[in-house]
């Protein structure tokens, strides 16, 4: 998982804190932020050698934060050797139309549609913990409910619980998902 999200296994358990899933909500978004930005700064290369620049200067800008996770979301689902950075974007920088393609790819990574691809792999598991923050910035609370669903139908006994909060500043969280594996791992 990237960003703050975690992903952890040990004796058939499983926890996910903050999860990406289901792109179109956590992704989308943020393709027409880094669209702007790197147009205005004229291509993924240029964009990124201001950004080195500024950041050794000074700090990030609020808005970098877009193009950042776009570019290391392609750096993980789309790389490409001979592209930009070596990672293909998943839309055209000209006109910000979606390349089937390459998001069909970035899809092939979304847990809400690989746990019922490979149920047979996640029933050899014994039970999942899920959660989200409710005002999680990056909509992944709709996510963790689908991953849920898709735990569950694959025969997983589940627990999903949602916070009333964001998406950083969740390690307190951790105590609750192994108030709930520990005792079922020592099963």
């Amino acid at each position: 998982m990237k960003r703050t999200g975690r992903l952890c296994s040990s004796a058939h358990r499983i926890a996910c804190h903050s999860g990406d899933a289901y792109f179109e909500y956590c992704y989308l978004l943020d393709i027409p932020k880094a669209l702007n930005a790197l147009r205005k700064a004229g291509g993924v290369e240029a964009w990124h050698g201001d950004f080195v620049k500024r950041t050794r200067a000074t700090k990030m800008r609020g808005e970098d934060h877009a193009v950042i996770d776009i570019l290391a979301m392609a750096a993980a689902y789309s790389p490409k050797r001979g592209e930009p950075l070596n990672v293909e974007l998943p839309f055209e920088l000209e006109t910000g139309r979606l390349k089937a393609d390459v998001w069909n790819r970035w899809l092939g990574h979304d847990p809400v549609r690989f746990i019922p691809r490979h149920a047979d792999a996640f029933r050899k598991l014994k039970s999942a913990y899920v959660d989200c923050g409710l005002a999680d910035e990056l909509n992944l609370q709709w996510g963790a409910r689908m991953v849920a669903q898709e735990l569950r139908a694959a025969g997983l006994e589940v627990r999903h619980e949602e916070f009333e909060d964001s998406h950083m500043g969740i390690y307190y969280r951790y105590d609750v998902s192994l108030a709930y594996l520990v005792p079922r791992m020592a099963r």
